[in-house]
């Protein structure tokens, strides 16, 4: 062809999301000025394969004889264009310069093309020396062309020209305005067509803040730019003036060196830099890639801030995914209003942004005690199986548990909020042995609660028009078709019809019918927790079941239920097609649609559902939005029993991704819930239960939670325990006596657990913190992202390979022990650990740490009095403290008031205590003391183990661990010991 291509450039067109020169005008010596151009690529007329090698825009100061030339890039495609870009240098020239420049366009199919013009008209010609004599151009402007907010250390600033603003603020290292964020003028969509919002018209000043008058093509409308809270900036358009628009956007300048996490749970990275993050609920049980149960507008920079969108809505953000100078966040609604969360110090930035959103209550104690679970209860049988084997030490494998969870199906139907009791009125044979079902649900209440625990009862957010036929698993009829579960009812719900008459559903439009979708447990209507009335309808069933499972305890009475693990409230699932279960036509009764819902469902119905309860019980919620922190406990849905990348990995990546977005009560399903892509030997599946099992101890939930194979014939005859897979004795004795120690550490931990909890009410600080969150500073912590810190004491470092006894470990500044050697290392450093004990994994005691523990014997966190039954040990006021003398002092205050102090002045140690009365033991790390003394008076030291642990105070030496062991009955008050 020997036509030019068809190329342009024009600064003022709204292609190809903004305008091709961004900004058009308002352009300093500081600012980063975009020069974009279009070519048609495929379709009619004349379109060209613009080469990227070769393509670049000229320009230099008018008057000079000389040109520069900056490189374009490939940008997008859209249509039948394709837009390339380049970045013109900033504080190149000075104020009063006028600015010419010109684009060259080479083709391998093309003669090269030249484009040239003005702000309103782009030429083309294939003759260089024209598009030299008649350039595009700009005049550089004075920088002072603004206006300026002070709050505290913070100064948010508005050029009038470009509507470029910047919010500055102190660094890590208290440089007043050092760092500087800036976000070019938010653009507009309105009828296809998108507007920066420049210049600014007018300006106002507010008590806190500024008011905008915003021009938005030839119109205006008002933005306030304000501090509604210290370190908190926010911008929001207030004033549409008529205008309705489609999608609004925000782009704010990013280099390499910057690093975002949070977005609610991702189970694909920790660092979303780089990566398109799509703001939607979705339930996917595969391999989750960008897909979250919990997502969030928001996210925390390593440049020491934080960022919320404050839409429910869909929304995307690019994280330099497309351009890699800025990210840009797009707002699927017509609104637009955003908060950006000042630090410096990241935790500072979590906690502010906690503040306003929401922080989780205190949970009750027995929450952080094991919880046993399974995909389905067969029986009755199987409930006193289970039961008698964790907390009556069937078969010698006693394990604590302070929980148990009826997963679906439980109710003779989704969701009526009736026990089936026919299905668990059955008996049932494990292992050779006969378990009888229960002939009431106060029986079973009764029985559940004389073993320690608490009942956790599982529900979604529909009642059901038809259920899913549900089975048995590994029940099969002689005609080898799987038993159904007796009792159920697979019609309507007996609550569907008083729900529907009322008007109690989700709208499938306005004024239209009930919605109802299809569900992974049939089809139902889902419940409008915006409707006042609905909520206390479905409020008021919870209560009656609260009623029916009261138990008579050494008080009086106490629901045995005390918690609902709310599955589901999703916008969709990935079946193919999905399942969409929140339409964009839906209408809600507080006038909301599926548009503004998507995100937003879920946080109703938990608020909704966590309110029978309160502080006195639990959820165990899958889903999760902006808010939603606030309603503890959470669990990263369905994943597989591997090392893949939807199994143990990716679990542990989106419990810290949960962290940096205010999630800190969570849990996972102790061995990967799905009965998928499941290590092929006993001996593989064995290792990844024990790995599994150990990252659950240094979680905040301990639960053991798996999907029950379906198909086959199990043989659960005595020594056919391998079968048995939702238990941690179908593993092998290795991995049960595995499951047994980490289970008793994790309820020996309560204590410190607890403390972190009550640290999380108040602060929003999650429980598991990225190395990066306490370590912003170490550049070396940045790409960790299967290591944590359980509270500040403890760094975790999973095994995260099958059959692996090895792993690298950066170690944070500091000096860390090694948990099972007492080995000590320095910090800022990459070392090799190994074990050749499965039973053991990298896990380190910062030195100077202090850590509470309960005594060893506790079987449940459920208080004694509702326990009801001494044979059962609860928890008790003695406290065990792990102490790791550091170079100075340290101390440590627990939940309950308890104050420990530990200071070292060479290998002298002095421990001073402040507490109620109760029994104390000290386990002290270090070299063998002289002596040990308290307030001045000499212990006795023991020779023997069996002597110490006979007697009430003492102490004793063990070589081996280096602890020095200190034990005595405290009257209360404040205690030195020396040692």
């Amino acid at each position: 062809m020997n036509s030019i291509g068809n190329s342009w450039h024009i600064p003022t067109s709204s292609e190809p999301r903004s305008t091709m020169r961004d900004p058009v005008t308002g352009i300093s010596a500081a600012t980063s000025v975009s020069i974009f151009c279009g070519n048609q690529y495929q379709g009619p007329g004349e379109p060209g394969n613009q080469l990227e090698a070769g393509s670049a825009v000229f320009f230099r100061r008018r008057g000079e004889t000389s040109w520069s030339s900056v490189p374009m890039k490939f940008d997008s495609a859209q249509a039948n264009n394709k837009y390339y870009v380049a970045r013109l240098p900033t504080n190149t020239f000075a104020t009063g310069d006028v600015i010419e420049y010109y684009l060259r366009i080479p083709y391998s199919d093309h003669p090269t093309t030249f484009v040239h013009g003005s702000d309103n008209q782009s030429s083309a010609t294939a003759t260089e020396t024209a598009a030299q004599g008649n350039p595009f151009s700009f005049t550089v402007e004075a920088s002072e062309n603004f206006v300026s907010f002070d709050s505290g250390a913070l100064q948010a600033r508005v050029t009038l020209d470009s509507g470029q603003f910047t919010l500055t603020g102190p660094d890590l290292h208290g440089a007043a305005h050092a760092n500087v964020i800036t976000f070019f003028a938010p653009t507009v969509r309105v009828a296809g067509k998108s507007f920066p919002l420049q210049p600014i018209r007018d300006t106002k000043k507010l008590a806190n803040g500024l008011e905008l008058t915003c021009d938005l093509g030839g119109t205006t409308l008002t933005a306030q730019l304000t501090f509604p809270s210290d370190n908190v900036m926010q911008y929001e358009i207030v004033r549409w003036n008529g205008i309705v628009a489609e999608q609004t956007m925000v782009t704010a300048t990013s280099d390499g060196g910057e690093h975002f996490f949070g977005f609610g749970e991702k189970f694909d990275s920790l660092d979303q830099a780089g990566k398109r993050v799509r703001t939607l609920t979705i339930d996917d049980p595969g391999t989750k890639g960008g897909h979250s149960y919990k997502t969030a507008p928001w996210f925390l920079s390593t440049r020491g801030y934080g960022f919320h969108l404050d839409s429910s809505a869909e929304s995307h953000f690019d994280m330099r995914a497309s351009q890699p100078d800025r990210y840009v966040i797009t707002n699927l609604f017509s609104t637009l209003k955003f908060k950006v969360v000042y630090g410096p110090d990241l935790s500072d930035a979590l906690t502010r942004f906690t503040a306003y959103s929401g922080r989780p209550f205190l949970p009750p104690p027995w929450v952080f005690g094991p919880w046993i679970s399974s995909d389905i209860w067969r029986s009755g049988g199987e409930i006193r199986y289970a039961v008698q084997n964790f907390a009556g030490n069937l078969k010698g494998r006693g394990i604590p548990a302070s929980a148990i969870v009826f997963d679906s199906p439980w109710e003779t139907a989704y969701n009526d909020l009736q026990f089936n009791m026919t299905q668990f009125g059955k008996g049932e044979d494990f292992e050779g042995d006969h378990y009888d079902g229960f002939a009431t649900l106060p029986e079973m209440t009764a029985f559940l609660q004389k073993n320690g625990l608490k009942v956790i009862c599982w529900m979604a957010p529909f009642v059901n028009l038809q259920s899913e036929a549900e089975t048995l698993p590994n029940r099969f009829q002689p005609n080898g078709a799987l038993q159904r579960v007796p009792g159920q009812n697979i019609g309507k719900a007996s609550n569907y019809d008083e729900g529907e008459s009322k008007g109690f559903f989700v709208r499938k439009a306005a004024g239209g019918p009930p919605l109802v979708v299809p569900w992974w447990k049939g089809r139902g209507s889902p419940i409008d927790f915006t409707n006042p009335a609905a909520r206390k309808w479905f409020n008021d069933q919870l209560l009656r079941l609260l009623k029916q499972s009261e138990v008579v305890t050494a008080s009086g009475k106490e629901p045995a239920i005390g918690g609902f693990k709310t599955d589901d409230g999703e916008t969709q699932n990935t079946a193919q097609p999905p399942n969409v279960y929140i339409p964009l036509t839906a209408t809600y009764a507080d006038g909301r649609t599926g548009t503004e819902m998507r995100n937003a469902y879920c946080f109703e119905y938990q608020r909704c559902v966590s309110g029978v309860l309160g502080g006195n019980g639990v959820l165990f919620a899958r889903s999760g939005f902006v808010g939603c922190q606030a309603f503890p406990g959470h669990w990263p849905g369905d994943n597989e029993p591997n090392f893949g990348p939807n199994g143990l990995p990716g679990v542990i990546t989106a419990g810290l991704s949960s962290a940096m977005s205010g999630y800190a009560i969570w849990g996972p399903d102790v061995g990967g819930y799905q009965d998928s892509n499941f290590a092929a030997t006993a001996s593989e599946r064995a290792d990844l239960f024990m790995r599994w099992s150990q990252f659950a101890c240094f979680s905040p939930i301990m639960q053991m939670h798996r999907q029950v194979h379906r198909q086959k014939n199990q043989d659960f005859t005595l020594g056919k325990t391998e079968e048995l897979r939702q238990y941690p004795w179908g593993y092998g004795a290795e991995a049960l006596a595995n499951y047994q120690f980490f289970a008793r550490l994790h309820t020996r931990l309560f204590p410190y657990i607890y403390t972190y909890a009550k640290e999380s009410a108040a602060t929003g600080l999650a429980i598991l913190r990225p190395l990066i969150l306490i370590n912003q500073s170490d550049p070396q912590a940045l790409g960790v992202e299967h290591a944590y810190h359980f509270g500040n004491e403890f760094l975790v470092a999973p095994i995260v390979a099958l059959n692996a006894n090895s792993r690298q470990v950066y170690l944070p500044a500091g000096n860390w022990v090694d948990f099972w050697t007492g080995a000590v290392h320095a910090g800022g450093q990459t070392i090799p650990w190994s074990s050749p004990d499965r039973m053991q994994f990298p896990l380190f005691v910062r030195e100077g740490a202090i850590v509470p523990l309960l005594p060893k014997n506790v079987q449940t966190l459920c208080d004694a009095a509702y326990v009801n039954n001494s044979a059962i040990a609860a928890a008790s006021q003695d406290l065990t403290f792990l102490i790791y003398p550091g170079s100075g002092t340290s101390q440590f205050s627990v939940y309950d008031q308890t104050q420990i102090e530990c200071q070292r002045s060479g290998s002298a140690r002095m421990v001073i205590l402040n507490s109620i009365p109760r029994a104390v033991t000290l386990q002290v790390f270090g070299d063998e003391p002289p002596n040990v003394t308290r307030n001045g008076s000499s212990l006795p030291k023991r020779a023997k183990l069996a002597e110490f642990e006979a007697s009430d105070d003492g102490w004793r030496f063990d070589a081996p661990t280096r602890f020095a062991f200190i034990k005595f009955r405290h009257a209360g008050g404040s205690v030195q010991i020396r040692c």
